[in-house]
């Protein structure tokens, strides 16, 4: 079968495509192939394999070796014997703090060796008051250098410039209150020597530019002589790739390191690098020019026969984005265009029966969802509190036996009923209050409640069970050892169009780690989908919008603070 069957083009955009392309590349290919035997071999020779190459092969080497120096010193920041010397050093005995000096000493020895590039590596310690270097061991803080170290801000690499010295000066925890100074210094020397390496290009000179420091300043290659450095620095103050010093022109090449803000700068002689090319001049103009009425035909060709319908169809596109299906395309001519704006027409037709299908079934996943996570919130207390109320009836405490029974009767009263989404906020703060009470009977004076509300609360409606089950994981979590002084807080601050529950204790908190984790639920749920506390965040989440839901953080008492919040501009309501 023909595939003139399915696509009756009679001029197609492959064959448009190609006679454009043709337009545009046989001048360009008969210019070229006269100038070819003469001249191309010479400028690919002289200007990307000996510039292009040689600073693409240093800078790239350079900074990874850089970042690796940066790596390595950030690791030894992290280092057990570094750090208890700084935060707890009258708590070493004196063997251990030998033994940690000593073994310092040699892991910074090793960090110095392990790279060409670094020709110290030292930690100054305020507690200690000591300066440990890899090359001079331990001694006192030079309190000069400590302070310069401190004035001069590292950049955004870590590296900052004192003296015509580089370091890389990282302040651990930071830099404006930190507990010791990891510094790393460069050998300028070393690097000076790969430079020199590099410069092979005749009259040329080759020279680091570092912006690293408010005042920029150049690392050249080893063995320049005074005028070679003044003449960089001439060079630098000028502006673009070609500039003119006396009666040369010169040609300057950059190439930008990734990890510090440097420049790889090669300067030469435009007479050296482009001699043999003079020649070639005015077959470039020529070129020039027949480029440019090339390039003119070629666009008014491609806009008219691709652009023009392609922005077409975006536009199209943008409107269904936007819900309006009754789009429509119109194409003239008989190519790939007519068939993909027939497919978009019958393509608009069909998504107007399947949009209101799938609006129905997310509404339906959605509650249905909902009371999934309901039904997972549930008592895990009842065994203790039967028990509390075994022992009250056995010493004979039957007032506390009444007074138990009614609020477990409360209790599972409230549980039990399952049929709507939403309570009245007064009744969900009522429940937490009798799980309260239930819990001050079990805990007797260990653990104080305290209730405490902001604002009218009458005109709010909640999902059932959202206070409850944090009171309860901070009892379990935070509070369940402590023997004295144990508080729970419950904050409730109403507004109009907001909605913000506090409960905060005074327990032992929750490890970074698991609150750095809290904070990824969004990308990594998995860990917390059988949590009671990921529940209630799904649950508002997929009722008041992705705005609302559940925030931990610590407090100023060491304990946590789980902070609710509900916006009534994203609230999904019945239908």
């Amino acid at each position: 079968m023909k595939l003139s069957t399915f696509f009756p083009f009679r001029y197609g955009i492959l064959q448009k495509l190609f006679t454009i392309f043709l337009i545009v590349l046989v001048p360009i290919y008969i210019i070229v192939y006269l100038m070819s035997n003469s001249g191309v071999n010479i400028i690919r020779q002289q200007i990307l394999t000996l510039m292009e190459q040689k600073s693409d092969y240093f800078v790239s080497a350079t900074d990874s070796e850089l970042e690796r120096i940066a790596k390595l010193q950030k690791d030894m920041a992290d280092d057990p014997d570094l750090q208890s010397l700084s935060i707890r050093p009258d708590t070493l005995r004196d063997y251990e703090r030998a033994k940690a000096i000593n073994d310092l000493e040699s892991k910074l020895r090793t960090l110095s060796e392990s790279s060409r590039y670094i020709k110290e590596a030292f930690v100054i310690i305020p507690s200690i008051e000591r300066r440990i270097s890899s090359f001079s061991g331990m001694k006192d803080i030079d309190q000069n250098e400590f302070a310069r170290l401190l004035d001069n801000k590292a950049s955004a690499s870590g590296l900052t410039s004192i003296d015509e010295r580089i370091f890389f000066v990282l302040g651990v925890p930071y830099m404006t209150k930190f507990n010791y100074l990891m510094v790393v210094e460069l050998s300028i020397s070393k690097i000076g020597v790969d430079l020199g390496s590099m410069n092979s290009n005749g009259n040329g000179t080759v020279f680091i530019w570092s912006n690293e420091t408010e005042k920029p300043s150049i690392i050249p290659a080893v063995g320049v002589t005074d005028e070679i450095i003044r003449f960089n620095r001439q060079s630098s103050e000028l502006e673009g790739t070609a500039f003119r010093i006396g009666n040369k022109n010169y040609l300057r090449f950059t190439k930008s390191f990734e990890f510090p803000d440097w420049a790889l700068v090669t300067v030469v002689e435009e007479d050296q690098i482009l001699l043999p090319v003079h020649s070639f001049k005015e077959w470039l103009i020529v070129l020039s020019v027949i480029s440019i009425i090339v390039f003119v035909i070629a666009s008014f060709l491609l806009y008219r026969y691709i652009h023009k319908p392609l922005r077409k169809m975006m536009q199209a596109f943008k409107k269904v984005e936007v819900g309006q299906f009754d789009t429509s395309l119109v194409h003239t001519n008989k190519d790939e265009f007519y068939y993909l704006f027939q497919q978009f027409n019958q393509m608009t037709s069909q998504l107007k029966i399947l949009v209101q299908q799938i609006y129905e079934q997310k509404i339906h996943s959605q509650r249905s969802e909902l009371k999934h996570l309901q039904s997972q919130v549930n008592p895990h207390f009842m065994y203790n509190s039967l028990y509390t109320v075994a022992l009250m009836a056995k010493e004979e405490d039957y007032e506390g036996v009444t007074s138990m029974s009614r609020h477990l009767g409360d209790y599972f009263k409230f549980i039990t009923q399952n049929k709507a989404d939403l309570i009245p906020l007064e009744k969900e703060v009522q429940h937490a209050k009798v799980y309260a009470s239930i819990q001050e009977v079990r805990f007797g004076s260990r653990i104080r409640f305290d209730f405490q509300e902001t604002g009218d609360t009458s005109e709010w409606e909640v999902p059932r069970l959202i206070i409850q089950p944090f009171l309860e994981n901070a009892i379990i979590h935070g509070l369940e050892d402590i023997r004295q002084g144990g508080r729970l807080c419950v904050r409730i601050i109403a507004k109009p169009t907001s909605l913000i529950i506090e409960i905060e204790d005074n327990g032992k908190g929750m490890p970074q780690d698991k609150l750095k984790k809290w904070q990824e639920e969004s990308i990594i749920p998995n860990e917390w989908e059988d949590h009671a506390l990921w529940n209630v965040h799904r649950r508002l989440r997929l009722r008041y919008g992705d705005k609302s839901g559940v925030k931990l953080q610590t407090n100023d008492n060491g304990g946590l603070t789980v902070v609710l919040q509900i916006y009534k501009e994203g609230d999904v309501k019945d239908e």
